[in-house]
């Protein structure tokens, strides 16, 4: 699949990056619930008010300031199309989609690169310096980034960036399957923010394609919500994510839940590759940033078991050293480190 991973192919597929422990428990049957109220055989609200009521309460903001998309792709594309800017600033590795869409709209693509010392990879916020004086530029920030994994707190972001003339974008992604991240939205987001959510992904429910934006900027909103496509989610995909944030205390639970299993498997996982030689990467999320000199010839004995990883050749700054792990169920991670094992011998 283009740049974000998944192999149809593979028996056990650690390219992608969901939550490991699968949809919500009660999912499939507020599905059918949805399904039996005849949800396919209307058009959705236009404007979405439960879906913007649910979100906005259960992460705790003003819901006039969201704009629901069809995942947070599309979020990134009208946040884009709307404010036309001169030069887009992104952060890198991070998905090559920003890249595309700069160049495609004939939008100066300037990459900044996270630092790497002895420990590791770092974000110099002082190095997007020059972009930020720019009103006709936008950051881009993916945090936690992918692929690294890494989490900057966001306050050391704010408070680098908010006197920016420059728009910046925060892209948040994996934020709910971040063990050291908040869920909620900030309230005191700064002014010249974007931040742009995944709902999907952390419900384990990619065939829904749901995320959202918010930004405090009410002009932005405004022209976001004037290119927005008309029912750009479907009536099932609305119906079933309401209900399941309205269920608040269950879902809040099932977030801390999947937390607690990932940074489990993930510290099992970690110590498995370094005990086969194998690099890793401080990560606070659901996949780990794996680093040898031999990676490409272990990724073709993997691929020889039926067993996938996300190779990272086309984030800038990585090459066929390094490959991302997303964490999967308990067996699966084991079954990985026994595969490995046998892949190091060849």
């Amino acid at each position: 699949m283009r740049f974000h991973g998944g192999n149809e192919r593979a028996k056990i597929d650690f390219s992608v990056n969901l939550n490991p422990i699968g949809p919500p428990p009660r999912a499939y049957e507020i599905a059918t619930n949805c399904l039996k109220g005849g949800v396919l055989e209307r058009y959705p609200d236009y404007n979405y008010r439960n879906l913007k009521r649910a979100i906005s309460e259960f992460y705790k903001f003003d819901g006039a300031s969201l704009v629901p998309t069809a995942g947070g792709g599309e979020a990134i594309n009208l946040a884009i199309f709307a404010f036309k800017p001169r030069r887009i600033a992104i952060v890198e590795p991070s998905y090559g989609e920003y890249e595309d869409l700069a160049r495609a709209l004939g939008i100066e693509y300037s990459p900044i690169f996270y630092r790497r010392d002895s420990k590791g990879f770092y974000l110099e916020l002082s190095d997007l310096e020059s972009t930020c004086k720019r009103e006709d530029a936008l950051i881009v920030i993916t945090n936690p980034n992918n692929p690294l994994g890494l989490y900057v707190d966001r306050r050391r972001i704010y408070e680098s960036l908010s006197r920016c003339e420059a728009k910046v974008m925060v892209d948040e992604a994996y934020r709910e399957l971040c063990n050291r991240c908040y869920i909620e939205i900030d309230r005191d987001l700064p002014e010249n923010f974007i931040v742009v959510r995944s709902i999907s992904k952390w419900l384990s429910l990619p065939g829904l394609r749901i995320g959202f934006l918010y930004a405090r900027d009410g002009e932005l909103v405004e022209k976001i919500e004037a290119i927005r496509q008309p029912w750009n989610i479907g009536g099932l995909s609305e119906c079933i994510v309401s209900s399941l944030l309205s269920m608040e205390r269950e879902m809040r639970d099932f977030i801390e839940e999947s937390r607690m299993y990932i940074a489990r498997e993930r510290e099992k996982l970690e110590r498995g590759l370094r005990s086969l030689g194998i690099k890793t990467y401080e990560s606070a999320v659901n996949f780990i940033l794996a680093e040898s000199p031999y990676m490409k010839n272990i990724v073709f004995e993997l691929e020889r078991e039926g067993i996938a990883v996300r190779k990272c050749t086309s984030f800038k700054g990585l090459g066929e050293e390094y490959v991302r792990i997303g964490i999967r169920k308990s067996w699966e991670n084991e079954k990985l480190l026994e595969s490995l094992e046998r892949a190091m011998k060849h």
